[in-house]
């Protein structure tokens, strides 16, 4: 009889344990589930995309989440006249009767882009794969969540896709109900599931963390994982739910494998995705948590992406270099002579007076050339003139647009000294008395386009308004025009 009722025993614990899936088996069950064809694509606003939502919740609340809102996880919102939009939030409160008052956010897009040409574009990396994650960071934190001081809120955010508006709406309720400043983190988990293809998981942001390459650490972490880290997240044609965040002053970290994935093509299936690497950094993403949430310090380190600025710099210094074409223009004479080309290099100054006017102070060397006429061949190529010179141009600068990509306009005036000054190829006797004028001046004018925080490209006029050579020789008045092409960095 004893013997009947251990072996029944033993079948039923055996039973159980079989039942019971692994983390490995259920992250490749919802993976399935969210990039299935039947979902077409999950696009926002659609029924597909609230069937996936279902799908999350039905997940969250078979484990044992709490809502962050009342009694249900569905924080609707309306876009473009629809109400067919919603986040989903929870949350996992901490046991630190201080520090639970604080939370970390971790979050997922689960929308996707929908049908593309005629094709199902499931999104299996773009974001089923960090929508699953998410799921199972939930469950492992939930089960262990004694261990967690600050509270950790869970979003899955709806409508990234068409404009990160899930997280912009979160991120508002939050601001309207005086809760944003208890934010320490944000955390999105956005294209995790082609680990092994990259190498590493990439953990954009670390410098937005107090000793953020530290907090990261895989080793600190106990988790067997190559991470990559970057300070910042720096792509001006890339976002993720981060940006909502980050623009309000919040540290945040854009978790992700990359773009390793056929990224929004039809190809991009379940069947892909690499399981043993997201298991990994499902394991990764919750001993992280774990560990920022015991963190005595305040997690901030104060500092924001350049993308990620509101408001731009009082002040921004970079250098610049590009070719320029000048000629003279002899007013008596109604004469214009033929350009060559020259180049520049030098220091670019910015005082941000405001988001619409700046003041721009250049400091530039000056390398030009250009053809010489002559009154016996008016219309020949007659001789050359090159100068090198120190040339500072100061203007107005007022900007159009947002502060990553901004259209600009320049006026102003520039001074120029001319420390050399000669004449070659088929140089007259005459030539050696027509002395350059040391001492150049006049107006610049231009237009611009700022590319991403680093890199602008300028398109430059200038005119000059003294006479170029010293009264001398008895050459007629002349002036320089000079057009430029530049591209600048800045720090």
């Amino acid at each position: 009889m004893k013997r009947l009722l251990l072996f029944l025993l033993t079948a039923i614990v055996c039973g159980n344990a079989i039942c019971q899936d692994s983390q490995r088996q259920r992250l490749e069950k919802h993976l399935y589930t969210l990039a299935a064809d039947s979902l077409n694509g999950r696009k926002a606003g659609t029924d597909d995309a609230f069937r996936a939502s279902k799908y999350i919740e039905k997940q969250w609340s078979e484990m044992g989440l709490k809502p962050f809102v009342g009694s249900s996880y569905r924080m609707p919102f309306s876009l473009f006249g629809s109400d067919k939009y919603c986040n989903l939030v929870a949350i996992i409160e901490g046991s630190d009767p201080v520090l639970k008052d604080e939370y970390i956010i971790l979050g997922a897009h689960y929308d996707h882009i929908g049908i593309k040409n005629g094709e199902v574009c499931n999104g299996a990396d773009d974001n089923a794969s960090g929508s699953t994650c998410l799921i199972e960071v939930a469950r492992q934190l939930l089960a262990d969540k004694t261990k967690l001081r600050r509270s950790v809120i869970i979003c899955a955010f709806d409508a990234e896709e068409i404009g990160l508006f899930g997280s912009q709406e979160f991120a508002k309720y939050l601001s309207i109900n005086g809760l944003i400043e208890r934010v320490q983190l944000m955390m999105s988990i956005d294209m995790v599931g082609w680990y092994k293809a990259n190498g590493s998981l990439i953990m954009e942001g670390t410098g937005t963390l107090s000793d953020g390459n530290n907090i990261t650490n895989p080793t600190c972490l106990g988790v067997d994982i190559n991470i990559k880290n970057k300070t910042f997240e720096n792509s001006i044609f890339t976002a993720t739910d981060t940006e909502p965040f980050a623009k309000k002053g919040i540290a945040t970290l854009a978790v992700t494998t990359g773009l390793k994935s056929p990224y929004h093509k039809p190809q991009d299936d379940a069947d892909l995705i690499d399981y043993e690497g997201l298991d990994l950094i499902t394991n990764y993403i919750t001993a992280l948590t774990v560990s920022i949430s015991k963190q005595e310090s305040d997690i901030p380190s104060g500092k924001v992406a350049f993308k990620h600025r509101e408001k731009k710099k009082a002040f921004s210094l970079g250098v610049c270099m590009g070719y320029n074409t000048s000629n003279l223009h002899f007013h008596n004479a109604a004469v214009i002579g033929k350009s060559l080309y020259g180049g520049q290099a030098g220091l670019m100054m910015q005082f941000n007076l405001s988001e619409m006017i700046s003041l721009r102070a250049d400091a530039l060397y000056s390398f030009t050339r250009c053809r010489m006429t002559t009154a016996n061949d008016a219309f020949g190529n007659g001789f050359k003139l090159q100068q090198q010179s120190a040339t500072i141009p100061v203007m107005l600068q007022f900007n159009f647009g947002n502060i990553l990509n901004s259209f600009y306009l320049n006026l102003g005036g520039y001074y120029s000294r001319t420390f050399e000054g000669k004449f070659y190829d088929n140089v007259p006797e005459s030539a050696p008395s027509y002395l350059p004028n040391p001492d150049q001046w006049g107006i610049v004018w231009g237009l611009g386009m700022r590319l991403g925080y680093h890199l602008q490209l300028d398109l430059t006029s200038y005119y000059q308004c003294n006479n170029i050579f010293l009264e001398t020789g008895g050459l007629p008045k002349a002036r320089k025009t000079m057009f430029t092409c530049s591209l600048g960095y800045y720090f």
